[in-house]
């Protein structure tokens, strides 16, 4: 039905993509921040802000990598 619309005109393409990006970002970032105890606001704030928001969430999801194989080599979990 949305791509429907879309395709018809009724629902504009570019707000559309924003706000499924904005969600996409939003949950892989509060996902990563509570996982690992990083500061929520900052995580929801970053998500906020367009353009910028991937790129922070490319960060988020290597300082989950980077955080996870840190946990791996010392044998400690966390």
């Amino acid at each position: 039905m949305m791509l429907e619309m879309l395709r018809n005109g009724d629902l504009p393409l570019a707000p559309t993509v924003l706000a499924l990006q904005l969600c996409l970002c939003l949950g892989i970032n509060l996902l990563v921040a509570y996982k690992y105890q990083y500061s929520k606001a900052v995580a929801v704030l970053v998500a906020f802000v367009p353009f910028i928001n991937i790129y922070t969430t490319c960060v988020y999801i290597a300082l989950a990598i980077f955080h996870s194989r840190k946990a791996k080599n010392t044998g400690n979990p966390s």
